[in-house]
C-alpha cells in the first residue's frame, strides 16, 4: 500500500475482533481503519483524529447507535489500522483507499469511470490532439474533463474543422506517404506530407489553447490582426482561411453563457437526495463563461447529512478534475478546514469555499440545485423503467431472482486456433464494463464448445464463490446442450438454485431466436421486438463483440510472430520490437524497408529482407528493391 505522498510504504497493523480484549493496543494518534469480513472483503473505511477513541465507539458493547454501524460489526471479523503523521494525511488516505477498494457501506461515487481529457503534448513539432481518460505528470497539456464522450468528440470535431490539427498517431504520422481523408475534407493541415510548416502549426497550437481555456475573446482579436495584415501584404487566401476561422469560432461563442467577469472560475455544486442516493451538479465557470455541467451520484447515503455528503464528494471528485479557484456549495461541508488544505496541496494555491447568501453566485447555485433535481427525476424514470422490464422478464422466463445483475457468456475460435471465453456484466440493464472478464481457455483441444463453456463457467464461479460477486443471472450463448454444461457446474459448486440460467440460440431459417431454461422441455421463441429479447440479444452481442476483439488481437500477435519467425536474423527480441515500433503485423506489412530499418536493432540488409518477406502477404512481390503487384492465378474462365 503506497502511502499518499508515495514516500513510503505503510504495512498495516491487522486486529481480530474476537481477539481485542484491550483498546489500549491501539495508538492514540491519527490514522485510517479499515473493517473486513471473514473473507478479507473490506467493508467499510474510516478516518480518525484519534484511532482508539474512534475505533471505541465501535468495540465497546452497546455504543452501535446507526443501524450501518451495527451491520458492519455484525459482518467484519477484523481491522486494519494504519498511522498518519497528521489528520490531513488520513484525510487524504482515507479517500485513495475508498477509491481503491469501493467498500460496500461507504458513500461512493456511483460512476467511478475517469471522465475524458484532450491532450495537447506541446514538447513535439507537430503536436496531436488525443482523448485520454487519465492526467498523467508527462509535461503534455491537459483540457477537460468532459462530461460525456459525445461532449468531448464535439469539441474535437469543431478543433478539426477549425484549426487543423492533426488526430493520428504518431506512428502513422511518420509512415504516412500521402495525406489522409481528413485533409481532403479540410479537417487536417496534413502536417505529415509537409502540407504546413512547423511555424505555421505552431501558430494554429497557440490558438487551440486559447480556444480551450475558454478565451475566445483574445483569440478573436488575434485573428482579426492577422487576417487585417494578410489583406494589407495581399496575401488573400491566409486572409481568408482565417476569415472563416473567426466566423467558426464567434459561432461557437455564441453557444456559451457569459455569466460573470473574465477572471471567475468557479465550481458550483447543486445537491439533491432521494432514498439512498444523492445526485450532484457541477456547473463549472471559467472566465466568466458557463463551459458545461457534470452529473454525478453517491450511492448509500440513508445516514450521512448534507455537510458529510459534500465532503465525500469534494475528496473523490478533485482527485481527477481539475481544481478551480472557488468552489461555491449549498452547505458548509465537513472538515471544512482539512479539506481546504488539502485542496490547496492539490491546486498549489487557495481554494476559497463559499456558502453565497444573496447575487449572482447565489442564482447560479439555485440554477445547479435545479438541475441536480431534474437529474435525480431522470435517475428515478430509469430505475422505474428498468424495474418494469425485469418484471416482465421474471414473468417470461419463469425467473426465481430479479435479474439485477446480468452476466453473459461467450466462446470465440476460428478453427482450433487460439480459443478464448468472454464474459460480460449488466447491472440494471446498463453495461457494467469493470466486471468485463477475458478466459484463455487452456484444458481443451479441438473445438469442443460444450467443454470451453464448462471451463469458463468453473472458472467464474470459483472466482464468484470466493469474492461473493455472482450474478442473479448467466446468459449463455448457446442452446441446450451449452445450458447444461454451466448447470452442472454450478451443482458440483453446490450453488445449484442460487441463481437462473438461461440460453439464447441464434436463429436458423426464420424460426427466431430460441430461449431455453433449465426445466423446459420446448424453447421459447418471442416475437423479434420482444423487450425481454431485445435485452437478451443486447447482452449476447456484447458477450460476442468483447471476446471477438480479444480472440483477434491473441490472432494478429500470434501471426505477426510466426510470420516473422521464418526470417533469417529475426528473433524473439526483433520481433518484439517491431511489435512495440509498428503495433500491428499490418503495419509491419505496409511498412518500407527505410521504416524498418529505423527499429532499434534493425539492420537495412534484415529491415529489406523482412520487407520482401512479408510484401508477398498483401498480394506483392520486391525485386531488386522494386515492389510490384503479383497477379492473381486464374482457375476458371
Amino acid at each position: 500500500m503506497i502511502f499518499p505522498r508515495g514516500k513510503r510504504r505503510v504495512k498495516p497493523v491487522r486486529f481480530e475482533i474476537s481477539n481485542i480484549t484491550n483498546l489500549a493496543t491501539i495508538p492514540r494518534v491519527s490514522g485510517v481503519y479499515l473493517f473486513r469480513d471473514p473473507k478479507d472483503t473490506v467493508l467499510y473505511v474510516g478516518k480518525a483524529k484519534d484511532l482508539r477513541q474512534r475505533l471505541a465507539s465501535y468495540l465497546r458493547p452497546g455504543s452501535f447507535v446507526l443501524p450501518k454501524t451495527c451491520l458492519i460489526m455484525k459482518l467484519a471479523g477484523s481491522f486494519e489500522i494504519i498511522v498518519t503523521a497528521t489528520e490531513k494525511e488520513a484525510l487524504i488516505l482515507e479517500a485513495l483507499l475508498i477509491k481503491e477498494h469501493r467498500p460496500k457501506y461507504n458513500v461512493v461515487l456511483r460512476d467511478d469511470k475517469a471522465y475524458p481529457f484532450l491532450k495537447l503534448d506541446t514538447k513535439k513539432p507537430f503536436p496531436r490532439l488525443s482523448v485520454v481518460r487519465r492526467r498523467a505528470k508527462d509535461g503534455a497539456l491537459y483540457f477537460g474533463p468532459y462530461p460525456s464522450a459525445r461532449g468531448v468528440r464535439e469539441t474535437m470535431r469543431s478543433i478539426s474543422s477549425i484549426f487543423g490539427l492533426r488526430t493520428c498517431s504518431d506512428r502513422s504520422m511518420r509512415t504516412r506517404v500521402r495525406a489522409c481523408m481528413l485533409h481532403q475534407i479540410g479537417r487536417c493541415s496534413a502536417p505529415c506530407v509537409g502540407a504546413i510548416s512547423e511555424k505555421d502549426y505552431a501558430d494554429q497550437v497557440r490558438r487551440v489553447k486559447l480556444f480551450l481555456n475558454g478565451r475566445t475573446g483574445p483569440l478573436l482579436k488575434i485573428l482579426r490582426s492577422q487576417m487585417e495584415e494578410a489583406s494589407e501584404a495581399l496575401e488573400f487566401e491566409k486572409a481568408a482561411i482565417l476569415r472563416d476561422q473567426i466566423c467558426a469560432i464567434e459561432k461557437v461563442a455564441e453557444k456559451q453563457s457569459i455569466v460573470a467577469d473574465i477572471h471567475a472560475n468557479w465550481d458550483i455544486i447543486g445537491l439533491a437526495r432521494s432514498g439512498d442516493i444523492s445526485t450532484l451538479a457541477v456547473l463549472r465557470v471559467r472566465d466568466g463563461v458557463v463551459q458545461g455541467q457534470e452529473i454525478h451520484h453517491l450511492n448509500r447515503v440513508v445516514e450521512e447529512t448534507d455537510q458529510e455528503i459534500l465532503s465525500v464528494f469534494i475528496r473523490q471528485f478533485y482527485q481527477e478534475s481539475p481544481v478551480p479557484k472557488e468552489i461555491i456549495l449549498p452547505k458548509e461541508v465537513e472538515n471544512s478546514g482539512l479539506i481546504a488544505k488539502w485542496l490547496f496541496d492539490m491546486a498549489g494555491r487557495t481554494v476559497l469555499l463559499r456558502r453565497p447568501a444573496r447575487g449572482l453566485k447565489c442564482r447560479l447555485l439555485e440554477m445547479a440545485e435545479t438541475n441536480a433535481g431534474q437529474a435525480m427525476i431522470s435517475l428515478e424514470r430509469q430505475h422505474e423503467a428498468w424495474q418494469e422490464k425485469a418484471g416482465i422478464m421474471m414473468d417470461v422466463l419463469n425467473l426465481k431472482y430479479v435479474p439485477e445483475k446480468v452476466e453473459g457468456v461467450d466462446i470465440s475460435i476460428t478453427g482450433e486456433e487460439l480459443p478464448v471465453g468472454s464474459l460480460v456484466a449488466f447491472y440494471k440493464g446498463q453495461p457494467s464494463k469493470k466486471d468485463y472478464r477475458h478466459y484463455n481457455i487452456k484444458g481443451v483441444r479441438g473445438t469442443d464448445d460444450y467443454a470451453m463453456i464448462r471451463e469458463v463457467m468453473i472458472r467464474r464461479i470459483a472466482m464468484g464463490k470466493e469474492r461473493g460477486d455472482l450474478p442473479d443471472l448467466f446468459l449463455i450463448d448457446g442452446g441446450r446442450g451449452q445450458l447444461r454444461q454451466a448447470v452442472e457446474v454450478a451443482d458440483s459448486a453446490g450453488l445449484l438454485g442460487k441463481f437462473d440460467f438461461v440460453a439464447l440460440a441464434k436463429e436458423i431459417r426464420d424460426e427466431g431466436e430460441k430461449i431455453f431454461r433449465p426445466g423446459w422441455f420446448e424453447p421459447l421463441i418471442l416475437p423479434r421486438h420482444h423487450p425481454v429479447l431485445l435485452f437478451l440479444q443486447q447482452v449476447r452481442d456484447e458477450a460476442h463483440r468483447f471476446g471477438i476483439n480479444f480472440h483477434r488481437k491473441k490472432r494478429d500477435a500470434k501471426r505477426l510472430h510466426s510470420r516473422l519467425s521464418e526470417i533469417s536474423g529475426v528473433g524473439p527480441k526483433r520481433q518484439q520490437a517491431l511489435l512495440k515500433h509498428f503495433g500491428s503485423l499490418t503495419r509491419v506489412r505496409h511498412a518500407s524497408s527505410e521504416e524498418i530499418n529505423k527499429v532499434p536493432g534493425i539492420s537495412k540488409e534484415l529491415a529489406r529482407s523482412i520487407h520482401e518477406h512479408l510484401s508477398s502477404d498483401q498480394g506483392t512481390v520486391t525485386v531488386h528493391g522494386v515492389t510490384m503487384p503479383v497477379l492473381p492465378q486464374l482457375t476458371e474462365l
